[in-house]
C-alpha cells in the first residue's frame, strides 16, 4: 500500500520529552528535598546562614516538583509555553544539584544529587535542541526582547562583577571573604561564572540580534532566574524561622537579600508573564522530530 500523495508535504512532528523521565527526577528531587529539611545530617560543618540558605532551596524546589510535572504534561499535549517552563525547571534542578554534588558535605544523598545533576542535564539540553526555533519564531514578535536583553545583560554583568570583587584581590596571596569548606573555591562563583553567567549574555546578545533562537534560550534562563530569586527570598523566613533574625552579622544579609531578589524576581516575572501574553500561535511542528536529520 502506498502512502497518501500529500504524505511527503505533511510536516512532521517531534516526540515530546518523556513524561516517566519527569516523573523519576521529581521523585528523586522528593527525597534530597525532604532529607535536606529533616536531617540534621544533611548540611553538617557549614554556617548558619549556608544552612538555611540550602534549607530554603531545598524548600523552593520541592515546591517546583509538582510544577514541573504539570507542565511536561501540558508540553505532552502540545503547550509549546509549557515545554519551556519545563526546560528552564530542569536547568534549575541542574544548578541546584550541581551545587549540592560538590558543595554540600558528602551526606546519605550523594549519589542522588548525582542521579539528579544527570538526568536534569540532560533534559535541559534535550529540551532546548528539540525545538524547531525557526518555525517558533514568528510567534515571538511582540515579546519584549529589548527589555529582556537589557535585563539579561545588566544582571550578568553585575553577578560577573561581584564575584569578581571577591576574587580577583585576593588572587595574589590571600583568601577571599566567601570562601568556602576546607578552603575550597565557592561553588556559586564556578557555575555563576562558567556557566550562568555565559548563558544570559549569550542570551541577550541573541535577542540584540534578533535570532530565532533567542526567545527559547532566554525564556529558559528567565524561568531558572525566577526560581532562584524565590529561592533566595525564601532564605529569609528561613533564617528567621532557625533563630537568626537577631544575629547582627546575619541581619545585614537577610535585608539584602530581600531588597535585591525582590527587585530581580519582580523584573524577571514581569517579562515572563509579558512574553506569555504577547506570544503568537505557534506551529504544530514546534517540535523537531529528533536532535538528528532523519533519513529520507
Amino acid at each position: 500500500m502506498h502512502p497518501p500523495a500529500d504524505a511527503a508535504e505533511r510536516p512532521r512532528t517531534g516526540t515530546p520529552l518523556p513524561l516517566p523521565s519527569a516523573i523519576v527526577l521529581g521523585c528523586l528531587v522528593v527525597a534530597a528535598t525532604t532529607y535536606g529539611l529533616l536531617s540534621d545530617d544533611a548540611y553538617r560543618l557549614v554556617t548558619d546562614l549556608t544552612r538555611s540558605t540550602w534549607r530554603a532551596q531545598d524548600a523552593v524546589t520541592l515546591a517546583c516538583v509538582p510544577v514541573l510535572i504539570w507542565a511536561a504534561v501540558r508540553a505532552r499535549s502540545g503547550s509549546f509555553p509549557a515545554h519551556v517552563l519545563s526546560v528552564g525547571l530542569f536547568t534549575w534542578f541542574t544548578y541546584c544539584y550541581a551545587h549540592q554534588a560538590v558543595g554540600v558535605p558528602f551526606n546519605a544523598m550523594f549519589l542522588v544529587y548525582v542521579a539528579i545533576l544527570a538526568l536534569a542535564g540532560f533534559a535541559t539540553i534535550d529540551g532546548i535542541v528539540r525545538v524547531d526555533v525557526v518555525s517558533t519564531a514568528p510567534a515571538f514578535t511582540r515579546a519584549p526582547r529589548r527589555a529582556a536583553a537589557w535585563f539579561l545583560a545588566i544582571a550578568g554583568v553585575g553577578i560577573a562583577g561581584l564575584w569578581l570583587s571577591d576574587i580577583v584581590p585576593a588572587l595574589p596571596d590571600g583568601l577571599p571573604v566567601n570562601i568556602h569548606l576546607a578552603e575550597l573555591p565557592n561553588p556559586t562563583w564556578v557555575f555563576d561564572l562558567a556557566w550562568l553567567i555565559p548563558w544570559a549574555l549569550a542570551a541577550a546578545w541573541m535577542l540584540h540580534r534578533r535570532h530565532p533562537a533567542a526567545p527559547v534560550v532566554s525564556g529558559v534562563v528567565l524561568v531558572m532566574l525566577l526560581i532562584l530569586s524565590v529561592a533566595m527570598l525564601t532564605v529569609t523566613p528561613m533564617a528567621l524561622a532557625d533563630g537568626l533574625g537577631d544575629d547582627p552579622t546575619v541581619r545585614p544579609q537577610l535585608v539584602a537579600f530581600t531588597v535585591i531578589f525582590a527587585l530581580l524576581g519582580g523584573i524577571e516575572a514581569s517579562l515572563l508573564v509579558a512574553a506569555r501574553r504577547r506570544i503568537g500561535a505557534t506551529p504544530a511542528t514546534w517540535l523537531r522530530p529528533g536532535w538528528w536529520p532523519q533519513a529520507q
